[in-house]
């Protein structure tokens, strides 16, 4: 529905209801024109009171829904797409209004239609740049001569280098390697419809110390793979492709994109300023038995505010396989985890999260409460099991400068369980952050000087990782009365770095994080001290087919 139709269709519905509201408690008569009695006139009059309230409700209920979502079905922009780093960067500063930020991937229908709002003439530089760029690979969807029926392909080649064998330079692991990346596919557009495959073939699985290789039989395997239908109030999603549901910049603590795609049947209701999202996947099965996780989350949405409440649980039956009970978003699991019939072992965790935009400030947080001992069956109660994570940017200090600060904590039992079959992760990589028992602090600037499609981020970081790992169970003996957070020796490190991205055109770009780390405490040995250069880099290129220009 255009803005248009739709604004005329509220003036239209507004109407009918002052009309009808007019009337209500007009004189009311029967047939021939006499007055009913009192009785008669009041029931007269409820039943008009209950249709203009009915009217009433529809208008406001429908009016958000219809503005915000058009009908038609749109593919879903990929959580390693390029793009999002540029569409998180002019939501946190007040445009792109109506995109949740704390939930990847956008569609990319929602994302065109927002920059079609958008009057490059009288943004400033680097804003005016970013959309550009944006309209380049997004605008032409915004054409209102579009065909009904579209579908095009992408090819994409990088390298992923670092000095060790992790890609995060703030845990180096290892001697240095690089590791080619390619992927291909395409994606259709009809209708309501969206369908979208793409194949991955990516060295760095064989090396990752922190999860198993998922396989690529011929050397790539189905990463995206999924079939979409969307309505003006709802989405309906099958197949397999990556979730994130926090800041594009960071992993979410119940659901993130860490661990390689696993399939999974989705779904989104919105009405008024509320979207429902609920997804159940399959993960793989360990000791003969099967896994499954599911997620739901409530959002309260508005231009400056996002309340988010949400709650995830990984099950194993003790027989059958998928399960109803665990997809269905109405269904508070706190409540309802252990009663009967008890026909699966449960993992089950509550979010909640919060994204508040007062300009200059951008404050955002998340709170993920794994367990928490209510009744101790001993002397000494078991510790806290949680995640944290607050930020807080000025994201448009200058318009060539912003400004943030993050804190993450994750207790040392986070994510973990007696069995191993139970732990909160797929392949070994964690459904939400990838480590536990450490906690983050960490402050940086970007800065955007006067070269297209250049950012340059110096940070400094100081860490905290204690002994705890969500990869192993926890011991039969429990933990009660053991340490929620830092188990064991604690390594410390402090580091130094410059980040940045330089990419002048969408279809390549480069990307690093250079700097120096000092170590105390190395591997968790008490005193072992090391200081080295780590870096991290990546040049990327990937090509549209066919190649569509940008409006």
């Amino acid at each position: 529905m255009t803005r248009k139709l739709w604004q005329a269709q509220r003036r239209f519905n507004l109407a009918c209801s002052a009309r009808l509201g007019r009337g209500l408690f007009a004189t009311v008569t029967d047939a021939t024109g006499r007055p009913l009695s009192p009785a008669a006139t009041m029931r007269r009059v409820r039943h008009r009171a209950f249709a203009g309230a009915m009217l009433l409700s529809a208008v406001v209920a429908a009016e958000p829904a219809s503005a915000q979502r058009p009908s038609g079905g749109s593919v879903r922009v990929a959580t390693d797409h390029w793009a999002n780093e540029y569409v998180a960067q002019l939501r946190a500063r007040g445009y792109l209004t109506a995109l949740n930020p704390l939930v990847q991937p956008w569609r990319a229908a929602d994302v065109a239609r927002e920059l079609e709002k958008l009057d490059r003439d009288t943004l400033p530089q680097p804003v005016r740049g970013w959309v550009s760029l944006l309209r380049s690979e997004f605008g032409w969807r915004a054409a209102s001569d579009g065909p009904a029926v579209r579908g095009g392909g992408v090819v994409a080649a990088g390298v992923r280098a670092s000095t060790s064998q992790r890609l995060d330079a703030l845990r180096p692991l290892g001697e240095e390697e690089a590791w080619p990346r390619m992927q291909a596919g395409g994606w259709f557009e009809a209708g309501p419809v969206s369908a979208d495959l793409r194949l991955l073939g990516d060295t760095y699985f064989d090396d990752d110390p922190d999860g198993l290789d998922p396989g690529q039989r011929r050397g790539a395997r189905s990463d995206v793979a999924y079939l979409a239908v969307d309505f003006p109030v709802a989405s309906v999603e099958l197949g397999r492709f990556a979730r994130n549901w926090s800041l594009q910049a960071g992993d979410g603590l119940m659901v993130s994109d860490v661990a390689t795609p696993y399939p999974q049947f989705g779904f989104e209701v919105r009405a008024w300023r509320l979207a429902l999202r609920s997804f159940t996947g399959e993960l793989e099965s360990i000791s003969g038995r099967k896994r499954y996780v599911s997620a739901h989350r409530l959002d309260y949405e508005t231009e400056n505010l996002v309340l988010s409440f949400g709650e995830a649980t990984l099950y194993r039956p003790e027989s059958g396989s998928l399960s109803l009970r665990f997809l269905n978003p109405v269904e508070f699991l706190f409540f309802d985890q252990d009663n009967a019939p008890y026909d699966a072992q449960q993992n089950l965790m509550l979010s909640g999260q919060v994204w508040w935009s007062i300009r200059p400030v951008v404050l955002s947080g998340e709170f993920l409460l794994d367990d928490i001992d209510v009744a101790p069956t001993t002397d000494v109660a078991e510790p806290l099991v949680y995640a944290l994570m607050v930020n807080a940017d000025l994201p448009s200090l200058r318009p060539w400068l912003g400004l943030g600060a993050r804190y993450q904590q994750v207790s040392a039992w986070a994510y973990r369980a007696y069995d191993d079959t139970d732990q909160y992760s797929y392949l070994d990589r964690g459904l939400g952050d990838n480590f536990s028992d450490f906690d983050r602090f960490t402050l940086s600037a970007d800065l955007f000087p006067p070269v297209p499609g250049l950012r340059l981020t110096p940070t400094l970081q100081f860490q905290r990782q204690g002994e705890g790992d969500f990869r192993d169970s926890i011991p039969d003996a429990g933990y009660a009365g053991e340490p929620a957070l830092f188990l064991g020796v604690v390594e410390r490190t402090f580091r130094a770095a410059l980040r940045g991205r330089y990419q002048p055109v969408r279809f390549a770009w480069v990307g690093w994080d250079v700097g120096y780390n000092w170590i105390r405490n190395r591997d968790h040995v008490q005193d072992a001290a090391e200081n080295l250069f780590s870096a991290v880099a990546e040049v990327g290129v990937r090509i549209n087919l066919p190649f569509r220009s940008g409006t």
